[in-house]
């Protein structure tokens, strides 16, 4: 039974907006914080609609409705939105997060089967590397405060470097520079003005001025640096199944700036998810001494060093991330545009008309979800999450686009807590409470400051 809701603190979260947002306010809010554009109703909407010039768009949030866009009609939607594109285009190129059709089933069967479960072997030390490097850095610094997402960021940035270029090419400052590049990028990609989502004229101030180019400049430039540095048939195994890749008549399927694209792609999606839930988790846990006491006691009965098959017992450390991703979902929009015509509920849509799953709605409402605002991790134990509707939690996607890298993320997760919460403590600063914002990705404004501490 959990406490009356009343009696449950909630983490901080955007205040909802006064009234729903209009064309003029998504187009001139959007500039900032897109979660702040809803209003409290749109956490108990199932479907909500706007019409933008030249086509609409439609919010889901109702599991069923996610479900038939998602999963049951996902050739229709299966094409990210114009504003995704163009947003992550200067990075990522058309790498397999952005195409579409027959190129990204190619790439997907290259790529999804090194990521498997059942290879995530191989990664194990480079994750246990990464966190106690992390773990030295933040023990010198301690007693703090320590700017934990930027640490994070790096970190992550450094599993996905080693996993791509091997011990002799990646260097832990090239893996902090990449972290910065694109932090700098998100904040210089206005990319929530929705000019081309919205499908405004390719004339009009565009997401990508001078400096976003500049940022994506640097760190494509950096990736082609280290691609260079590793000649064909030297490289990790990850990296040989993206170089090596092959079309059926035996034609590189993957080469040039497609390449580049699809290393990009891996670097920021292995390294964003793990880095922005990392951060949210350790604030969580330190806001909640409880459930931080319940993590250590889980962690400390562990082998040092903690070894791929060691991390079943931590049931209730991969609940705290599984609702730390549910408060604070890393990617929190999820957009995509309809390629045919189609009919959802009452609405009819035109091909290029967009849908919107928005996590952190779904994640959040009160039909799905007991005292959906509170920092609850009971509700991800086995017997509790078997309850829970299907489609109400999607942290790294759903149907055939999900996450390929989703094991390899929550098993990263886990040795970093693991590493960390041994060694160090953590401490929420007096006074501190950070605010959710979101760009591209869901991060803390500002960062994270905590205080940390070598444990005795």
């Amino acid at each position: 039974m959990h406490a009356p809701a009343a009696a449950l603190p909630i983490p901080p979260m955007p205040a909802p907006a006064a009234r729903p947002p209009s064309f003029l306010r998504v187009l001139l809010g959007g500039r900032g914080d897109l979660l702040s554009l809803f209003p409290e109703e749109a956490y108990r909407r199932q479907v909500m609609s706007f019409r933008m010039p030249g086509r609409l768009l439609l919010v889901l949030n109702h599991p069923q409705v996610v479900r038939e866009v998602f999963v049951a009609r996902h050739e229709t939607y299966q094409r990210k939105s114009r504003f995704m594109e163009q947003a992550l285009a200067p990075v990522i190129g058309d790498s397999l997060f952005i195409n579409h059709g027959a190129v990204w089933a190619e790439r997907r069967a290259a790529i999804g089967p090194e990521l498997h479960p059942s290879r995530l072997d191989r990664f194990h030390p480079l994750f246990l590397r990464a966190a106690a490097e992390m773990a030295e850095d933040l023990a010198r610094a301690a007693p703090g405060p320590v700017e934990l997402s930027a640490a994070f960021a790096a970190a992550t940035a450094r599993v996905v470097m080693l996993a791509l270029f091997g011990e002799a090419a990646a260097r832990r400052e090239d893996a902090a520079a990449l972290a910065s590049a694109f932090t700098a990028y998100q904040a210089a990609a206005e990319n929530l003005d929705l000019f081309h989502m919205l499908g405004l004229p390719a004339w009009l101030p565009s997401p990508q001025g001078r400096a976003a180019r500049r940022h994506a400049a640097a760190i494509r430039g950096l990736i082609g640096r280290l691609l260079a540095g590793v000649p064909p048939g030297a490289g990790p195994p990850l990296l040989e199944a993206v170089r090596e890749a092959r079309r059926g008549d035996g034609t590189r399927l993957i080469e040039g700036a497609a390449l580049v694209n699809e290393i990009a792609m891996l670097l920021l999606a292995g390294s964003e998810t793990a880095a922005n839930t990392l951060t949210w988790t350790l604030y969580l846990l330190a806001a909640h001494p409880e459930a931080e006491r319940r993590v250590r006691d889980e962690v400390a009965l562990l082998p040092e060093p903690p070894g791929p098959d060691a991390l079943g017992p931590l049931v209730f450390t991969r609940a705290v991330l599984q609702e730390a991703m549910r408060l604070y979902p890393p990617v929190a929009v999820l957009s995509r545009q309809a390629l045919a015509a189609d009919r959802i509920r009452r609405w009819s849509l035109r091909p290029g008309d967009t849908v919107m799953c928005v996590p952190w709605l779904l994640h959040r409402h009160a039909a799905w979800w007991e005292h959906p605002h509170a920092f609850l991790p009971e509700r991800f134990l086995p017997e509790a999450a078997r309850r829970q509707p299907k489609f109400t939690y999607m942290p790294f996607g759903l149907g055939p686009r999900v996450c390929a890298g989703a094991a390899f993320g929550m098993a990263e997760m886990q040795v970093f807590l693991a590493v960390l919460l041994r060694r160090l403590a953590f401490a929420v600063p007096e006074g501190f409470a950070p605010r959710p914002f979101c760009r591209l990705t869901l991060r803390p404004a500002g960062g994270m400051p905590l205080r940390v501490a070598v444990r005795g």
